[in-house]
């Protein structure tokens, strides 16, 4: 029998490999989700340090059962040149909607590189190309404005304000019309 893990596809840039998440990696995503400037945008804010761990293992378990139920979810992503977990990357549904959004998050020393954008574009490629989605959603904070950036530099474009999480956000979207692939990214062909 095969685990999860053996069916989940991974993926390859010339920096990062997007592999799939395992309870293994507890200990290293805890580690940055444990940091307030990581989390300052999640909508569940901040982890308090007593419940990190907790949260972590909560998480991991969230990202593993959707590939599982849905055969795409979120990767853990890893630089290549020192092989540590530096956060997380992928698609999953919205809560309460069939919208499938792109998430990121990643350790606060891998900001401003280019690396959420590289693994955002992987993620919309799997889902354009494999899953066959017809649309890929994105929400932030309307202050995020780095995260804003990426999803514009993905080719997301701002729709609407709305309401998720019982937080205000500003909501992205690109139909699979729009998407363009950067071919450009990948060592490693589908």
């Amino acid at each position: 029998m095969s685990s999860y893990s053996d069916t989940m596809p991974e993926r390859e840039t010339a920096r990062l490999l997007l592999r799939p998440c395992t309870p293994q990696d507890v200990d290293e995503l805890a580690r940055i989700l444990s940091n307030p400037a990581v989390m300052r945008y999640s909508p569940r804010g901040p982890i308090p340090k007593d419940r990190v761990k907790e949260v972590t293992q909560e998480t991991l378990q969230f990202f593993i059962k959707h590939w599982q139920q849905h055969g795409f979810g979120v990767w853990a992503v890893v630089e290549k040149a020192t092989v540590k977990l530096i956060g997380h990357c992928g698609l999953n549904f919205l809560p309460n909607s069939p919208e499938v959004e792109v998430i990121y998050r990643l350790d606060e020393a891998y900001w401003n590189q280019g690396i959420a954008c590289e693994a955002a574009k992987v993620s919309l490629r799997y889902g354009f190309e494999e899953v066959k989605l017809d649309r890929i959603v994105t929400i932030t904070a309307p202050e995020h404005t780095a995260s804003r950036r990426v999803m514009e530099k993905c080719g997301l474009k701002y729709q609407k304000n709305a309401q998720f999480y019982n937080l205000d956000v500003v909501y992205y979207a690109l139909a699979r019309s729009e998407w363009r692939s950067d071919d450009s990214l990948y060592i490693l062909q589908y």
